[in-house]
């Protein structure tokens, strides 16, 4: 992106400008990374909410909301999100440009959130009890919620079984047997501990003034600093030794199969990477793929049929839902059309449509404020140095040969199948 600028702004604490004149609204976002580690997850989940209820300033969610108001309906986000072997804290607040009022208010909207993140509500030493107990619950129950998807159950079920052993099989929302051992004392020392020693990325877009900016956000944010984590870059390479198999059974309308390979593709390898999305895409990525055309239209053997990449593990995941009877045939047909894949059975076509769907897709980062600067934290934790006119060249540029060399190495490695029969 053209004017982008990323700054050194504190110990570990980087400063990416995104100046952008489209919006009527400016985002500061704050992303405080840590490793997804079993120890810490469920008290990282829990963070972002507590904080968000009330701060030493502005004690309660009432008074949060007010002082929103007062900032012309500024709006304050908070969440935690798992990215590969990362668990990162989200902090944003977005707001109006000041050009279409009559005040300046993006210094006192950075100072607002400062406040959320580094002068939390403290009583005795720890947290709010009230809070916590609050967040406790709706935790809870976004963790239990996940068996009301049953799509996205299958889904954590097979990382559960493919990533045994490895960080990335961790639940990114955190385990309900953690929440009655997490006291607001301990998970108040456990916040210090995770403001001094996070790597911690700040994020402006909008339209500002770049010196001016540079200045509020160093006069407004002070994080105390101490000895900054390392966070390993994910190991991506597994040989698969045996193929893992795990059928289970709920009481649910339709059978959710996942098929998880190892691609064994380094995501730094950019050109490579996107030449294998690039082939995930001619396999499951539209109603044109391979696996939508063979094995839900002309076998009509599933509802739904995708497929998808996750970038750090460098992993590719299968999903449908089928009928049981149908799961032996469906399973075959898949690893035939990602054979297919591998030994070059691709047309022109379908490589030109799966460069405009992907050209389309991040042209489409750019229709909403948030979205680019997602892009570029993903980009910043992932090492990955290109912009988007430099992906949309190497998508463009990459040609058959090129997707048939990223795909070669793929290798089935999990089958996980969730049904209402238990002799499917």
């Amino acid at each position: 992106m053209k004017n982008l600028k990323t700054l050194e702004i504190g110990k570990n604490v980087k400063l990416t400008l995104i100046p952008e004149s489209k919006f009527k609204t400016n985002l500061i976002s704050v992303y405080i990374q840590r490793k997804l580690d079993r120890n810490e997850v469920t008290k990282n989940a829990l963070l972002p909410g507590i904080l968000k209820s009330g701060c030493n300033k502005y004690k309660t969610l009432g008074q949060l909301t007010d002082r929103e108001e007062e900032l012309y309906g500024s709006y304050l986000h908070a969440g935690a999100s798992k990215r590969g072997e990362s668990q990162v804290l989200g902090f944003s607040i977005l707001s109006v440009n000041e050009k279409y009022l009559d005040e300046k208010i993006l210094g006192q909207c950075i100072e607002f959130l400062n406040e959320i993140i580094n002068n939390p509500l403290v009583i005795d030493g720890g947290f709010n009890e009230e809070y916590l107990n609050i967040e406790k619950e709706i935790l809870k129950d976004s963790i239990m919620s996940i068996i009301n998807d049953k799509g996205n159950y299958a889904m954590k079920r097979t990382n559960e079984i493919m990533f045994e052993g490895e960080p990335y099989s961790i639940n990114g929302k955190g385990y309900i047997e953690d929440l009655d051992t997490i006291d607001r004392v301990g998970l108040y020392e456990h916040y210090k501990e995770v403001l001094k020693t996070s790597p911690i990325e700040i994020m402006i877009e909008g339209e500002f003034e770049e010196t001016e900016v540079v200045e509020l956000i160093k006069e407004k944010f002070q994080f105390d600093r101490g000895n900054i984590i390392d966070i390993p870059k994910e190991e991506y390479y597994k040989e698969v030794d045996k193929v893992k198999e795990v059928k289970e059974t709920m009481d649910i309308a339709q059978g959710k199969l996942v098929m998880g390979y190892r691609c064994n593709v380094d995501y730094l390898d950019e050109e490579k990477y996107y030449s294998l999305l690039l082939g995930s895409r001619i396999l499951g990525g539209g109603a044109d793929s391979k696996l939508f055309i063979n094995v839900r239209e002309k076998e009509s053997l599933c509802y739904t049929i995708y497929s998808t990449i996750q970038k750090s593990k460098s992993t590719m995941m299968v999903c449908s839902g089928i009928e049981a009877q149908n799961y032996e045939k469906t399973v075959n047909l898949v690893k035939e059309q990602v054979q297919k894949l591998k030994d070059g059975d691709i047309t022109e076509s379908e490589i030109s449509n799966a460069k405009i769907a992907f050209i389309n897709s991040l042209n489409s980062l750019n229709d909403e404020i948030g979205r680019i600067s997602d892009f570029y934290f993903s980009q910043s934790i992932s090492k990955n140095k290109s912009d988007l006119d430099q992906i949309k060249n190497m998508i463009n540029k990459s040609t058959k040969e090129d997707i048939v060399e990223a795909v070669k190495n793929i290798e089935l490695d999990t089958i996980y199948f969730l049904s209402n029969n238990k002799e499917a």
